[in-house]
């Protein structure tokens, strides 16, 4: 039960361990510092350490979620745990003789999972990012175009060069983002995943309501 109360945790350490396997094999390929050498407008680097900050982030959410789970599947409700507050705050409303209201079950979803749905704002901000990117890469690579003059051959060379940086820039930035972006969204769908089986298991501690279940 124990091992089961972390799957969240132990998920998300999973789809890391994973990450970090890859980012070691692009950094081998040299990947890495052709990335950061030759995007000359930095949106490649800005995007990735954004990546990195938001799986920290949810990092910590899947830790909250494995902590709640923790409390929640087992016999004894810990006081700190959400399925605890929701139990006590529905016993409230029997004895009170009111019906169970939906306002009290939107607040239980709302909090359990608030602490990874921005994941999906980063998600797309990590997309948007390499979008962005792109449009400025292609900005960089035609720009030069009317600068061409005719049977100008150092005009022609200078050209091509700025036409595959711009080039690498649209294509570097568009990788990192949507590379990202997939990355976040795995992880959030993971963690949305564990945050409905605890809310299922919230939801069925409320409807059994066991007798024999201590709190402290």
């Amino acid at each position: 039960m124990w091992r089961d109360s972390y799957s969240p945790l132990y998920g998300w350490l999973l789809i890391v361990g994973v990450i970090i396997f890859g980012a070691y094999l692009l950094w081998d390929f040299g990947l890495f510092s052709k990335l950061f050498k030759e995007d000359i407008t930095h949106l490649s680097s800005i995007i990735i350490a954004l990546f990195c900050a938001v799986t920290i982030y949810l990092g910590l959410a899947a830790w909250q979620l494995s902590r709640q789970s923790a409390y929640a599947f087992h016999s004894v409700l810990h006081s700190k745990g959400w399925a605890y507050d929701h139990l006590m705050l529905l016993q409230l409303q029997r004895e009170e003789g009111r019906s169970e209201s939906e306002s009290l079950l939107a607040r239980l979803v709302e909090r359990v999972h608030r602490g990874h749905t921005s994941g999906w704002f980063f998600s797309d901000i990590l997309m948007r990012l390499g979008l962005i990117g792109t449009v400025i890469g292609f900005v960089l690579m035609l720009s030069t175009v009317y600068q061409l003059k005719d049977n100008d051959i150092q005009a022609l060379q200078q050209l091509l060069g700025t036409m595959g940086s711009g080039m690498q820039v649209a294509l570097y930035t568009t990788l990192s983002g949507l590379g990202s972006a997939m990355l976040v969204t795995l992880q959030c769908q993971w963690l949305d995943r564990c945050a409905d089986n605890l809310l299922s298991q919230i939801i069925k501690l409320g409807i059994e309501a066991p007798k024999n279940a201590s709190i402290k």
